[in-house]
């Protein structure tokens, strides 16, 4: 199909020259390129070895900015991961009048690619777009601009057609890229900019454009950067990251030193794209066998049975499609030896880690420290036997991919790297934790919990609903939490306000950019915000909270876990666990003013408004269900109904890490509230 697709697009360009690119390991699709007759004129472009940011220079057509345009530009891409990368590097590239973006296989848990036109009109000029089918898994977007258009923001405009509607901001700081294969630190980035090699950083009237300058080295020495301005950042790409480890010991370093000494080592390594390769799409129960990622003819690749089953390109990446291709198996062994160089060989193992998929490894040699100590830890003290229990593999996998995503993810290293070099840049997003309770007896509770978070920057509103302030229970609580230094509003509401109002009103007093919704009875996790956080920036929805996963049946004094599929997109999560933007909140009209279901209102309201919920993991979340006292009400049969596995007594995840004496108690050695763990 695609090579009639492109044939029938050259046939109809006229005269004028085509620009066909690539993108992925090579593919049958990919190859199409190469069976096509093209012009003397017409450009065929690998990109991913065109330098970012390097013009493409086309007979008869001035680049993009300068009133000249090709009729033609074709984009290939393997896989999503790859497309957001090419969209990095066709910065440079001359517009197009007729832009044909492909992805050739896409993971089965992926939205359609449905673009929006960018916010300030630049397509007004757009007469068509279409989008279509490439077989059974890959799609084909053709858009036609009589005038031309840049391309690189049509091709990141795809793949954000297949989130929701909350845009996903490009990392900070604001950086210049120069050299092979600099892409893979900024995928996805449609306004990065070039800098030479030696500077100076690109500037905008008297004004740096950047904040730091990243390089990297194929091997031949770069120059001295002469910018004092705006600092430099270099690194290695694949083609200098090799060594010959016959007869080496496992722990050696052969790589050639970095440039930038006494950095953390995980500060070498090109980030992972945690929009693409994240836990998406993680299996709970998989029954696969536990498979290997060796090296086959020069090639990293995983083996299972004797079956390659997903390639890792030379630069250590992982991509979308590869994970899911992959997510049946219980794990994967690392095997370190025979890879293409360390920092390769590193990237691919915290990929796969960032994706959820259970690695073993045994001892981890001293050249992957850039791994970074927390997943070392894990790789070298995970055993075989814990794959095979369920609950066991997912507690394994929510640790793996914590420590991938806030180490190598592509937001965490480029916070790094402004630390590293001296470049400030804004903090993190304050999350402002709303709790309402009409119960003075769980403040204590309820506050506890919230201050064991960390990770996250936080402030709690409580909202009293029906009682005062001054009750002895709570004012104790309240000076416990306040003695932990965050930040906390304190509002009473009458008892005859409907719940709806009272949360609206608790909502209106926030000073956060983000809102979390928290229940007084329920147990969190310490990671709790913080691991939805993580899922707010991998899935780019505009809600994220958790499924009702565990459950604590307290009138039968009994735990289930009703296996419910998570980090998955998904209608409903748990009403205890919401986060969501303020303005989002302010789109929808607020809560509804009735005495319950006011979470599944918001939600309904958000789906019907074009937003995206999603599900992240739920092993830090246990819902109580008491016998009275809910705003939700289902009677034991749709829990016990609906459950996977069960336990008697309060029987939580480990993820959750038991849970914290709660505030105001006398005697702070008293027994935790819901049973023993």
């Amino acid at each position: 199909m695609i090579t009639n697709v492109l044939r029938q697009a050259l046939r109809t360009r006229g005269d004028e020259p085509a620009v066909l690119c690539r993108a992925g390991i090579a593919n049958r699709t990919l190859g199409a390129l190469d069976r096509l007759r093209l012009r003397p004129h017409d450009r065929l472009v690998d990109l991913d070895t065109h330098p970012v940011g390097e013009p493409l220079t086309v007979p008869g057509v001035r680049g993009h900015g300068t009133g000249g345009s090709v009729a033609l530009c074709v984009v290939l891409a393997a896989t999503y991961t790859d497309l957001r990368r090419a969209a990095t590097v066709l910065t440079g590239f001359p517009a197009a009048a007729h832009i044909l973006v492909a992805v050739t296989d896409t993971p089965g848990h992926s939205r359609p690619p449905v673009p929006s036109a960018p916010g300030l009109g630049e397509w007004r000029g757009l007469l068509e777009q279409r989008t279509r089918r490439l077989g059974k898994h890959g799609w084909i977007c053709e858009f036609f601009f009589p005038a031309g258009t840049a391309v690189a923001p049509v091709v990141a405009g795809v793949f954000e057609g297949t989130g929701g509607r909350r845009p996903v901001p490009a990392p900070r700081p604001l950086a210049a890229l120069y050299g092979a294969e600099s892409a893979t630190w900024r995928a996805g980035d449609p306004g990065a900019l070039w800098a030479p090699a030696a500077g100076p950083a690109p500037r905008l009237k008297a004004v740096p454009a950047v904040d730091l300058v990243l390089r990297t080295d194929d091997g031949s020495a770069l120059p001295d950067w002469d910018d004092p301005d705006i600092p430099v950042a270099d690194r290695r790409a694949s083609g200098a990251d090799v060594w010959d480890l016959d007869g080496a010991p496992a722990d050696a370093v052969p790589a050639p030193a970095l440039r930038i000494s006494g950095s953390d080592p995980a500060l070498e390594v090109p980030p992972i794209d945690e929009r693409t390769v994240n836990p998406v799409g993680f299996r709970t129960r998989v029954t696969g066998p536990v498979a290997d990622l060796t090296a086959v003819d020069g090639r990293t690749v995983v083996v299972a049975d004797g079956r390659v089953l997903a390639e890792v390109a030379a630069d250590g990446t992982v991509t979308d499609v590869a994970l899911e291709r992959v997510r049946d198996l219980r794990g994967i062994r690392v095997r370190w030896e025979g890879h293409g160089g360390p920092v390769s060989t590193v990237r691919a193992v915290a990929s796969l880690a960032a994706g959820g998929v259970p690695l073993l490894s045994g001892p981890v040699p001293g050249w992957a420290a850039g791994l970074g100590d927390t997943l070392v830890d894990l790789l070298a003290g995970a055993e075989e036997a814990e794959l095979d229990d369920p609950l066991r593999r997912e507690e394994y996998s929510v640790r793996l991919r914590r420590a991938a995503l806030r180490t190598h993810g592509q937001r965490a290293r480029w916070q790094a790297l402004a630390a590293h070099t001296g470049v400030p840049v804004a903090p993190e997003p304050r999350v402002s934790v709303i709790l309402c309770t009409r119960r003075p007896e769980m403040v204590g509770f309820a506050l506890a919990q919230i201050a064991r978070q960390r990770g996250v920057r936080l402030e709690v509103v409580l909202t009293l609903h029906g009682f005062p302030a001054d009750l002895p229970e709570v004012a104790a609580a309240v000076r416990e939490f306040t003695a932990t230094g965050l930040p906390l509003t304190v509002h009473e509401a009458d008892a005859d306000r409907v719940f709806g109002a009272v949360l609206n009103d608790t909502v209106d007093r926030v000073s956060g950019h983000l809102v979390s919704k928290w229940d007084d009875d329920d147990w969190y996790g310490p990671d709790h915000l913080a691991d939805l956080l993580l899922a707010r920036t991998y899935s780019g929805a505009d809600l994220v909270g958790n499924v009702q996963d565990f459950v604590y049946l307290e009138e039968l004094d009994l735990t289930v876990r009703r296996g419910k599929q998570s980090e998955l997109p998904i209608r409903f999560v748990s009403g205890g666990t919401l986060m969501f933007d303020r303005g989002v909140w302010e789109e929808v009209g607020g809560f509804r003013p009735l005495p319950r279901a006011i979470d599944t209102q918001l939600m309904t309201a958000l789906l019907h408004n074009g937003g995206r919920i999603h599900s992240a993991h739920g092993l830090g979340y246990v819902l109580r269900r008491a016998g009275d006292g809910h705003t939700w009400n289902e009677d034991l049969s749709y829990f016990i109904g609906k459950r996977v596995d069960q336990w008697p007594g309060w029987r939580p995840s480990a993820i959750l890490e038991g849970e914290p004496v709660p505030f105001g108690r006398r005697d702070r050695d008293a027994a935790p509230v819901g049973g023993q763990a």
